[in-house]
């Protein structure tokens, strides 16, 4: 796949409306963040805010604002419509869907933003690569429910304990970063990974702990401060409790 352009939330009024009735000359990736419009034939249908449409080449781009501002981020590309990468994504071209997870796919729209800039030799591999990301991200398998609300926000949590296990992770605070309360926090957490909140928290740092006592020389004490422990008496106990061996065990077996 080769990028030719892109943007990242453009905003327009409430009038906004494009009209290419024989395309852009290229393929095009929209993903609406905002109520919008897509046009096909001579119907006008309807999308929601977190869905894309992929355009193919000489499809008619009609597309725009829908009772409000509108925001967007698009990509134009080319690639092969053939590849059967796209039936593995689920995405059918020219047609409306909901996008699996919006905050990896701009996670990766940032990453390509960047290359898209690069005067790297590899540059134009790269972006390929994120390009393919992005859609198995932005894909469905015909299996994922409606999006549940906050979802994004949940996953932004839990990829900062997984890798920054040393942090003070508590609930009140944790629920306030996704605008929920205590209570409707933790029952959405769980209902969303099949675990607590607390012991995920619980899980994160003893698999940190686990890599530091195979990759490192570092003491059990340095380890267990890494890994959020106020002290390594607690973390020893934990440790052992979840694996069965001392923290020394565990390093040797």
């Amino acid at each position: 796949m080769e990028l030719h352009a892109m943007g990242i939330s453009y905003r327009h009024d409430e009038d906004f409306c494009i009209d290419r009735p024989d395309g852009s000359g290229d393929n095009l990736l929209l993903i609406f963040k905002t109520p919008a419009f897509v046009a096909s034939g001579n119907t006008e249908i309807a999308v929601s805010e977190n869905s894309a449409v992929v355009y193919a080449k000489g499809t008619p781009q009609i597309y725009g604002a829908r009772g409000g501002e509108y925001i967007n981020h698009w990509v134009h590309f080319d690639c092969d419509e053939t590849d059967i990468f796209f039936e593995r994504t689920g995405i059918c071209f020219d047609r409306p869907f909901s996008v699996g997870s919006l905050a990896s796919a701009e996670s990766l729209l940032e990453l390509l933003s960047l290359e898209s800039v690069s005067e790297d030799r590899r540059a134009g591999e790269c972006a390929d690569l994120l390009l393919r990301l992005l859609f198995l991200k932005l894909g469905t398998d015909g299996t994922r429910s409606a999006p549940k609300p906050h979802r994004d926000d949940l996953q932004r949590l839990r990829a900062d304990i997984y890798s920054t296990p040393s942090g003070r992770y508590k609930i009140d605070d944790s629920a306030a970063k996704v605008l929920l309360s205590p209570s409707h926090f933790q029952a959405a957490y769980k209902a969303e990974f099949g675990v607590s909140f607390g012991e995920d928290v619980i899980r994160a740092r003893i698999a940190a702990a686990k890599r530091y006592l195979k990759t490192t020389s570092l003491s059990v004490c340095e380890i267990a401060e890494l890994c959020g422990y106020e002290n390594d008496v607690h973390f020893i106990r934990q440790f052992k409790k979840r694996t069965g061996m001392t923290a020394t065990e565990f390093r040797t077996c």
